[in-house]
């Protein structure tokens, strides 16, 4: 009698072992595992490879190129021209009083006065263009910050579930032991495994969500996790 009740204390006490930790594990707080250097290097690394951003820079050099040649447009409405009249010819259609070369500049007054909005215009675009980026940029960061704290969220409830797993397997277990003692009753033993296969789920299910959540960060960042140093 006095050993089966020594047994059922050191069970007793192992629950409570158990217990304390599953609850000290469930209470640890996730802003201890946030780095926010790891944060600006993710963020670096997302700013350097999305494709919209790429393009954005591309839009850029564009946009520059173009103020430049509108720019050199400031040329096109001159336009130099010359008339060359040997002085031994006669021509009795049309006449010339000159003889020689004859130069003239010519002026599209229309385009002189265009080439100034022109060049305005090519400018506010670049403008645009810019802002683009930098609302982007913004929204990119943001977004970046967002995922990577689902990840961390995710690989803290993958390790929640995976104690949860383990406690209940030992609790599964030492029921079964109780069980084949006829120390407990089959229902009990049930209950376990019940509880054991709910947590089992729950692990995979946790598993899949920081599958999903690390897919959906190297979506932003163009490379692999691991490679984020």
């Amino acid at each position: 009698m006095i050993k089966k009740g020594i047994t059922l204390s050191l069970v007793s006490v192992l629950f409570l072992l158990l217990g304390f930790t599953h609850q000290t594990k469930a209470q640890e707080s996730l802003i201890n595992d946030v780095s926010y250097v790891y944060i600006e290097k993710l963020v670096a690394v997302a700013l350097e490879n999305f494709p919209r951003i790429k393009s954005s820079e591309s839009k850029v050099r564009i946009a520059e190129a173009n103020i430049s040649r509108q720019k050199i447009g400031w040329l096109s409405p001159f336009s130099l021209s010359y008339v060359h009249s040997p002085s031994n010819s006669l021509n009795i259609l049309n006449p010339t009083f000159f003889s020689g070369y004859q130069f003239g500049i010519f002026i599209s007054f229309g385009s002189l006065l265009q080439t100034p909005f022109n060049v305005k215009a090519s400018r506010e675009e670049l403008k645009v263009v810019k802002n683009d980026i930098a609302e982007y940029t913004l929204t990119l960061t943001t977004e970046v910050k967002r995922r990577y704290i689902t990840y961390l969220s995710s690989l803290k409830a993958v390790q929640i579930a995976a104690k949860s797993a383990v406690d209940a397997q030992t609790s599964a277990t030492l029921t079964k032991y109780k069980f084949e003692r006829g120390e407990t009753s089959l229902s009990d033993y049930n209950n376990a495994l019940d509880r054991l296969g709910v947590q089992n789920q729950a692990k995979t299910q946790a598993e899949a969500n920081l599958i999903i959540a690390k897919f959906g960060l190297e979506e932003l960042l163009g490379v692999k996790l691991e490679e984020v140093k």
